[in-house]
């Protein structure tokens, strides 16, 4: 009801408004702008009248508002501090002070809990990993425990690198091991259907070596966003293969199960150490 009363007495400034502007006379121009002044008045009353100040503060603290409710009885309070309704406004403002009080607690109750189970998140995605210190280059490297530590293994792999006060970065590794050579020139990986393909970025990017009758054929480089894509999609798929395509040859595997599972384990990790997935 209030609202509406509003409505009209907003719609009746307006238009008497505008009646002023066409009328001539200067004697009805004041008149009518003195009738516009009285309906200002009245819409104040309307707006900040005592009752509805009470009523709204009330509705407010209903819906547990508080703060909203508290605004609507300090007004109330500073423009009718001689009204009945102002009695009861003392009472309220102090239920109002109540109730933001406790929204403040149950926000930093919150804040502490979420705080904590980044903490705890942290410290259990960390302790998947394999750490080891670089004293030289003043660099931390995380894998999965299940990561091979050397390069004579097949698999897809992921792993981390953290300078003491910057970000953490990732590192993408693809293996391959066998008895004879394919000199790699590309990567095809396919995860439930969707293909992704991998090249080298400069000449000599993979590289070789063999020892005691076999030979391996590897990439490793800093992960991009193409990159990242490509690991979460390997990570998180069901059917996922990859072609190792050589010179004249090429040889398929599977990337297992225990390698998904290490490639969650880091991108948990990543995040957890405060990994970016925004890469530039």
């Amino acid at each position: 009801m209030h609202q509406r009363a509003i409505q009209i007495l907003i719609l009746s400034i307006i238009m008497v408004g505008l009646v002023a502007v066409f009328l001539g006379s200067k004697a009805d121009q004041d008149a009518l702008k003195a009738e516009n002044e009285t309906l200002k008045q009245e819409l104040e009353a309307l707006k900040f009248g005592a009752e509805r100040l009470l009523d709204h503060a009330k509705l407010n603290i209903e819906n547990a508002n508080f703060t909203e409710a508290k605004a609507d009885l300090k007004i109330l309070l500073e423009k009718h501090p001689a009204s009945e309704q102002a009695v009861e406004a003392g009472q309220l403002i102090v239920v109002a002070d109540k109730g933001i009080l406790a929204e403040q607690l149950a926000q930093e109750k919150a804040k502490a809990e979420k705080e904590k189970a980044e903490k705890d998140r942290l410290a259990n995605a960390t302790k998947k990993m394999r750490t080891k210190y670089d004293d030289i280059r003043e660099v931390t490297w995380y894998r999965d425990k299940t990561s091979p530590q050397y390069t004579n293994y097949n698999g897809f792999y992921a792993y981390i690198g953290k300078a003491e006060g910057n970000r953490p970065w990732l590192n993408l590794s693809i293996q391959y091991a066998a008895a004879d050579w394919l000199f790699i020139k590309k990567y095809t990986i396919k995860v439930d259907g969707q293909t992704y393909t991998i090249t080298e970025d400069s000449y000599g990017e993979i590289k070789r070596d063999n020892g005691s009758g076999g030979i391996w054929e590897w990439l490793d480089r800093k992960v991009g966003y193409a990159e990242y894509e490509i690991i979460k999609a390997v990570a998180y798929g069901k059917d996922v293969k990859i072609r190792f395509s050589g010179t004249d040859y090429y040889e398929d595997k599977i990337i297992t199960d225990q390698q998904k599972t290490a490639l969650r384990n880091v991108l948990d990790a990543y995040e957890a150490l405060g990994g970016s997935a925004s890469f530039k």
